[in-house]
């Protein structure tokens, strides 16, 4: 018959466990530093050598216009041409308006650059506690005068705070590479389009979602007793999240606008964290700041942020509460 843990009665304890938080750093550090270094690599190269060059320019009617006039051309005949290539006059409008670093932004803050990260947190806060407690480990640790507080509050400040530590490096590693790229443009005879403080705000809407997830994983966690089943929910909704931020892009209006989307898939937007991550608002925030022209200041990300700390820290408390009163098998 399996034997169970029962609570023990409540007492304060010690509040951070510095040698579980050692153990901890022990067993995670070189998945912490991989994915960490994998992470701002991606930035890395994306930055050097994607936007470091002129890929998409702005639509110039003017220059259309004297195009056409030195042609001898007629309008009808250019937008009769353009319509049968299935280019009407607002897909157009919308084209040259399309702000390059919102679309990119977009893939990587909300693809690219959250995919390993995401795996980290998966994997770390499943080995944090329903791995100890599917293994026994857990049973030996709760033997000592530490209490089941200190458990899971040393194991949510390792979780924490590597994960503010890797995105440190990310933060960093953006703007670096962002600066090389400026430069590399400037070289070539076109403008650097960095504002810092649109890649620090962009990597804390991408740390806020990184959070929500892992106070999900952290949660599932705490609330199951077998790893497999930890591994489920939190994997699951992290897996869901990231597969629906993917389909959800075909679904954006720049995507719509210019014939590589369906507008029915924005639905997918409605089901992910990630679309949290408001790149249009932190952008706009960021052109406004830096009194870029015509740029339209939004306060959006703001409260959106506060949203994913609310659910990483809810979904957190929820689990932990479950893994206070729970039994635990020997």
């Amino acid at each position: 018959m399996e034997q169970a843990i029962r609570s023990k009665p409540t007492h304060k304890g010690t509040f951070i466990s510095k040698p579980l938080f050692l153990q901890a750093l022990k067993a995670n550090w070189f998945l912490w530093l991989i994915l960490s270094l994998g992470t701002a690599a991606i930035f890395i190269v994306i930055n050097v050598v994607v936007c470091s060059r002129e890929i998409f320019t702005n639509v110039n009617m003017d220059k259309v216009s004297v195009y056409v006039a030195d042609e001898d051309l007629s309008w009808l005949q250019i937008l009769g041409l353009l319509e049968q290539m299935g280019f009407s006059l607002s897909r157009i409008e919308v084209m040259s308006r399309i702000d390059l670093n919102s679309v990119i932004s977009d893939l990587v803050y909300k693809i690219a650059g959250g995919i390993l990260p995401m795996i980290y947190v998966m994997i770390t806060a499943n080995n944090l506690l329903a791995n100890q407690v599917s293994s026994g480990s857990m049973a030996y640790v709760l033997s000592t005068p530490t209490s089941r507080r200190t458990v899971v509050r040393t194991s949510y400040a390792f979780l924490l705070a590597s994960l503010v530590a890797m995105y440190i490096i990310i933060t960093g590693s953006a703007l670096v590479s962002e600066t090389i790229a400026g430069a590399i443009r400037i070289s070539r005879g076109g403008t650097s389009n960095m504002i810092p403080l649109r890649t620090v705000l962009l990597c804390l809407s991408s740390f806020c979602a990184l959070f929500a997830l892992g106070g999900i994983c952290f949660g599932a966690s705490a609330f199951f007793n077998k790893s497999n089943q930890s591994t489920a929910v939190g994997g699951g909704v992290c897996v869901i999240s990231f597969i629906c931020a993917i389909l959800g892009l075909f679904g954006s209006k720049v995507f719509v606008s210019v014939g590589l989307g369906v507008e029915a898939m924005n639905v997918f937007n409605y089901i992910t964290i990630f679309t949290l991550i408001d790149t249009d608002s932190v952008v706009g925030f960021s052109k406004a700041l830096a009194n870029v022209q015509d740029a339209v200041i939004s306060f959006n990300w703001i409260w959106e942020c506060g949203i994913m700390l609310g659910i990483g820290i809810v979904a957190a408390l929820f689990g932990s509460v479950r893994f206070f009163k729970k039994d635990l098998p020997l």
